[in-house]
């Protein structure tokens, strides 16, 4: 017996298997006794248990009841659907010419401005602007004589320092 106990004693694991194995038995044992116990109600939704509640408050306080709502016929609902959905539309079509005027007002604007800035480039470009001069532009040929002609025209390979050809 004693080599029994030792043996749980040096697995604590084994002993947490057995402890969740007895309390889940021990659970399944109370739920069995009560749902077979009728004196305890059975459990109600969280709905009915407002209806109940809002039942008996209108019941107590005859004063507070709120007044019932009107009967409509079904004609007149047909026709209050129909204005809604008039309205809606008309909404709809006010909001889209809304947004059409924008898109035209946003075009014009666009265009005023690409004008105004080939306006401005066209002023700048000019040959004969102070603030513009356009520089030398060289091709690909006279970039590659002007590389020769330095290696011609310059000193010898011979005699430039090694340090300053390495950079």
């Amino acid at each position: 017996m004693g080599d029994f106990i030792d043996f749980f004693l040096q697995n604590p694991f084994l002993i947490i298997v057995l402890i969740g194995i007895l309390t889940s038995m021990l659970g399944k044992k109370k739920q069995h006794q009560q749902h077979d116990d009728p004196n305890v109600p059975p459990k109600k939704k969280w709905q009915e248990v407002m209806r109940e509640l809002q039942g008996e408050m209108q019941q107590g306080n005859p004063q507070q009841r709120p007044a019932p709502a009107p009967v409509r016929k079904v004609e007149q609902q047909e026709a209050q659907a129909v204005e809604v959905i008039d309205e809606t539309t008309n909404e709809a079509n006010k909001r889209i010419a809304e947004l059409r005027r924008l898109q035209q007002k946003y075009d014009q604007e666009r265009l005023y401005q690409k004008a105004k800035a080939d306006q401005l480039t066209s002023t700048i470009s000019d040959n004969n602007s102070p603030v513009y001069r356009k520089g030398p532009s060289f091709g690909k040929k006279q970039l590659i004589d002007g590389i020769i002609m330095s290696e011609v025209l310059g000193p010898p390979r011979a005699k430039r320092s090694l340090q300053r050809s390495r950079r």
